[in-house]
């Protein structure tokens, strides 16, 4: 091609890749492949995970977003005060209405902020997934597990009752909830007795993204919730079932994305290995009270010690964490 023709020809391009006088500039999706790798609006960070999925940090714990045509889909609210912050994150994303919001537990960092999402979203209402984003703000549709809203509304350490706006409108008790949200299949897992009686994953089919909320966390040992239901074996259980749903792309890496309750994005091999050190973990200690040795005795011989500096947050925290299993343990061999 002649040289004057080629410079035509690229002028031309460029010339239609600049937007029309007044025209909307593209959307953040559309700019995915250029979006920087961490971006922060109101102290809170947003993180692209894959396809139409982030992740906000910042907000007390982490949240999920997931937008569409239909608009945005929540994983957790955050903290209590927070709500303001985190709605200005996701308008930064997208101004589409907000749609669903999915509460993985009754933790006061994941329902804190219920009530002021709610707000942000023009209210409650059931009719959500008709909506379809045919109306301006058709209010959002809140959904838990039961265990998990009787515990919001019963209140407890660190959360009082929740009432009003706060409490999820729509709760189920069967294993899994299922639905659309913008096209994409959506499961809403349970997984009994792991961090505590009322836990979920969520999992975006479409996207291959897993939201596990505090079943799995990269900052600390895992928070076993006995008094609410969580145990050692549930949390393996869970951890084990989470290994099953994310498949890794090659040599072990990539594929499933799995967005902890707290802490940084993983693949199943994160997965793997914090199972695997749960599991050890507990099999020590299990080994110990088997030999009649105390709780003082357990801690002192400190089998979680090559694990220490990637999740012992405190020596407090640790203990915490050997005092649950050996608890557990001590029940099973009366």
């Amino acid at each position: 091609m002649p040289a004057v023709k080629l410079r035509s020809v690229v002028l031309l391009l460029a010339l239609a890749a600049i937007p029309a006088f007044g025209q909307q500039a593209p959307s953040i999706t559309a700019l995915t492949a250029e979006w920087p790798e961490i971006v922060k609006v109101e102290g809170i960070e947003i993180l692209h995970v894959r396809k139409d999925i982030y992740m906000l940090v910042g907000g007390g714990a982490n949240v999920t977003v997931q937008i569409g045509d239909a608009g945005v889909m929540l994983v957790d609210a955050g903290s209590d005060g927070q709500a303001e912050k985190i709605a200005a994150a996701i308008r930064h994303i997208s101004r589409k209405p907000l749609r669903y919001l999915v509460n993985t537990s009754a933790d006061a960092d994941k329902v804190g902020g219920n009530a002021g999402i709610v707000r942000a979203a023009g209210g409650p209402n059931g009719l959500v997934g008709a909506a379809e984003g045919h109306a301006a703000n058709a209010g959002i549709l809140t959904i838990a597990h039961g265990n998990a809203v009787n515990r919001m509304m019963t209140g407890g350490p660190g959360l009082p009752a929740l009432t009003g706006d706060a409490v999820p409108l729509s709760s189920f008790f069967t294993p899994k909830k299922s639905f659309y949200a913008n096209g994409e299949p959506v499961e809403v897992r349970l997984q009994p007795h792991a961090h505590t009686d009322g836990d979920v994953f969520v999992f975006f089919r479409g996207s291959d993204v897993v939201s596990a909320g505090d079943i799995f966390r990269t900052d600390s040992y895992p928070v076993i919730d006995a008094a609410n239901g969580g145990s050692i074996q549930g949390e393996i259980d869970a951890l084990n079932a989470l290994v099953d749903i994310a498949i890794p792309e090659r040599n072990q890496m990539g594929g499933t994305r799995v967005i902890p309750g707290h802490g940084h994005i993983c693949n199943q091999t994160d997965v793997v290995e914090y199972r695997d050190m749960v599991t050890i973990i507990r099999d020590r200690v299990r080994d110990m009270v088997k030999k009649d040795q105390t709780v003082e005795e357990v801690k002192a011989a400190r089998p979680t010690l090559e694990y220490d500096g990637l999740y012992s947050t405190s020596d407090l925290a640790r203990d915490m964490f050997l005092e649950t299993i050996y608890k557990e343990l001590s029940k099973g061999k009366q």
